[in-house]
């Protein structure tokens, strides 16, 4: 690998993933905060980090990768939970890093045990139930309104997300499986989404956003379960587009329930 390669990819991995970051931030703003929450549930950091992880590594390294980043998103569930009780009594960064120390009381010990996917599954499923109904504590039945959207800013916090993203799949084989799966899986694009929300848009907009992707990330476990066990039996293209297609089936299928639930309250 030389020193112009290895730059041209980490360029072409950030800008890939900040573009997607900055396109959902934006979806998420003019759709209102409950359905907004359910589109940040897309695998948009994960999808192209696990991506760009199969041009590098084996199916079977990736596999493994998909199967921590699962149990991960559990650990992201308490991250969302913490930034809902946080978001409307602190500012952006307080209820961002209150949320990251949740994220990593949880995620830390779990990257350190073996991951059957199944069990994730079910992990991650019973984090979901529990951080929705007590979240119900800190969010209103009134849905907050969006302000003007900052391109500026949202593309500075987009190309951040990608750095890491970028960062990430190239030293994946340093790191290990395991690790680079769980660290890719950290809520970044959520982190930058949710920060963007807080300072253009209230807090009040940004804790109902994350209420709402308690359940939009059922798309980002939906897509690491799949890729976990496809890889072991599929070609990596196939197993990857598969793993996205049911990801974006699952989102689409929430989108339209909360899109009903919206026009019902109206």
């Amino acid at each position: 690998m030389t020193d112009p390669w290895i730059w041209g990819a980490f360029t072409a991995r950030m800008l890939g993933t900040a573009f997607v970051v900055i396109a959902i931030s934006w979806i998420s703003v003019r759709a209102g905060p409950r359905i907004g929450g359910v589109i940040v549930g897309l695998p948009i950091v994960l999808a192209p980090g696990l991506g760009f992880m199969l041009l590098d590594q084996s199916g079977e390294f990736v596999a493994a990768a998909a199967a921590g980043a699962l149990y991960s998103l559990a650990a992201t569930q308490a991250f969302l939970l913490v930034f809902v009780a946080l978001a409307q009594r602190s500012g952006p960064f307080a209820s961002v890093a209150g949320a990251a120390l949740a994220w990593l009381c949880l995620a830390i010990p779990l990257s350190m045990v073996s991951h059957p996917p199944l069990l994730g599954a079910l992990l991650f499923g019973a984090m979901t139930l529990a951080a929705r109904r007590i979240g119900l504590l800190w969010v209103s039945g009134t849905e907050a309104k969006a302000a003007a959207t900052k391109w500026g800013l949202m593309a500075l916090r987009g190309i951040l997300a990608g750095m890491l993203v970028g960062a990430v799949t190239l030293g994946a084989s340093v790191l290990g499986a395991g690790f680079s799966g769980a660290l890719v899986a950290y809520p970044i694009g959520f982190t930058v989404i949710a920060i963007s929300l807080h300072l253009d848009h209230g807090g009040a907009f940004a804790a109902q956003t994350a209420h709402a992707g308690l359940t939009g990330m059922t798309s980002l476990a939906i897509f690491c379960l799949c890729l976990a066990l496809l890889l072991r039996h599929l070609p990596a293209g196939m197993a990857f587009a598969l793993a996205l297609a049911a990801s974006v089936l699952v989102t689409l299928i929430m989108t339209l329930v909360a899109g009903r639930k919206a026009r019902g309250r109206s």
